[in-house]
């Protein structure tokens, strides 16, 4: 495991680097691309920011989102490349040959980070990789802006479920403080990431909801949606944030379950739990996770994905 200070240094001896992070982006991901590459492009780094998939819509209020790359690999002459809150190297596919080519250094906070870089910066401590990008910046004598400071709200913010999940440490609100103290203005983020659904969003939700179920015991309650109900919504997966909370918030649940059908023929797994550790049933299914947040994707139909995914939890609660 390498320190900040080392890959402090590595990056300061890099004048041309590419941040990415995992398919799918969601808030912390995008967040600290930007919280990370605002101010380095700012100190004159030559700075390609990179997305495989598209910025959800709601993030692209934040500054510098439009500066995201996506689709295809940017090619370009970098020093290193760094994966931002990407827990192993599949989950930057479908790029994963071209990033490997480069000198990789890996930030991360997920405990089942498989350190696939050439350098890599794991801290299961931190609240989310937004508070381990502030920190680096800090090592790196790098100032925060208020949009690098809105970057990194959103980031810590989103990962914390608004300060709510356990992963809130006293260093997690020391750290926001001081991105208040750097400008951020709530009213301009909270609505946009928190409160605004879509009607799109709303539909799905909707679906979402008619397809809930339970264990018999009450504990485990699952969602799941086919490309046919997306397709009645004309959903897209950020449309279906924070959906698998429904499912785990009813009383008396302990893991809630989300599947997804993607139009590839893979299901995509969601997990959140109160007390059981869906980080280990989603190793066990080839994915990865926090201990309370998980998931994996299987290529398996529906059904069968289904009734994999509830043998795995079934085991654990």
């Amino acid at each position: 495991m390498n320190s900040l200070k080392e890959i402090a240094a590595r990056l300061q001896q890099s004048r041309a680097v590419l941040l990415t992070a995992h398919i799918m982006p969601d808030g912390d991901s995008i967040g600290s691309i930007l919280g990370l590459g605002l101010p380095l492009r700012k100190a004159g780094y030559r700075v390609t920011m990179f997305s495989a998939d598209e910025v959800p819509a709601r993030y692209r209020f934040l500054a510098g989102a439009e500066d995201i790359i996506t689709g295809s690999f940017p090619q370009g002459d970098y020093d290193c490349i760094v994966a931002l809150d990407c827990s192993d190297h599949l989950r930057i596919r479908p790029v994963w040959e071209r990033v490997s080519e480069y000198f990789l250094i890996n930030i991360d906070h997920h405990p089942t980070n498989q350190k696939y870089g050439q350098m890599n910066l794991v801290d299961p401590r931190a609240a989310a990789t937004g508070e381990i990008v502030f920190d680096l910046l800090a090592k790196m004598g790098l100032p925060v802006d208020t949009d690098t400071a809105a970057a990194l709200y959103v980031a810590i913010s989103t990962d914390t479920g608004s300060f709510k999940y356990e992963n809130t440490t006293p260093k997690t609100h020391r750290v926001v403080a001081d991105l208040l103290h750097a400008g951020v203005k709530l009213a301009e983020i909270t609505p946009r990431v928190f409160d605004m659904r879509t009607r799109t969003a709303v539909c799905a939700l909707r679906e979402a909801l008619a397809s809930l179920q339970f264990s018999e015991d009450g504990k485990i309650a699952w969602i799941t949606l086919g490309s046919e109900e997306m397709g009645r919504c004309g959903a897209k997966d950020e449309d279906l944030d924070g959906v698998v909370n429904y499912a785990k918030n009813i009383e008396g649940v302990e893991v809630g379950i989300l599947l997804r059908e993607k139009d590839d023929g893979t299901v995509k797994v969601g997990l959140r739990s109160r007390s059981v550790d869906v980080a280990k049933v989603a190793e066990s299914l080839g994915g990865g996770g926090h201990v309370r947040a998980a998931g994996c994707s299987l290529e398996m139909k529906l059904r069968e994905a289904e009734q994999a995914v509830l043998a795995a939890v079934g085991r654990e609660v």
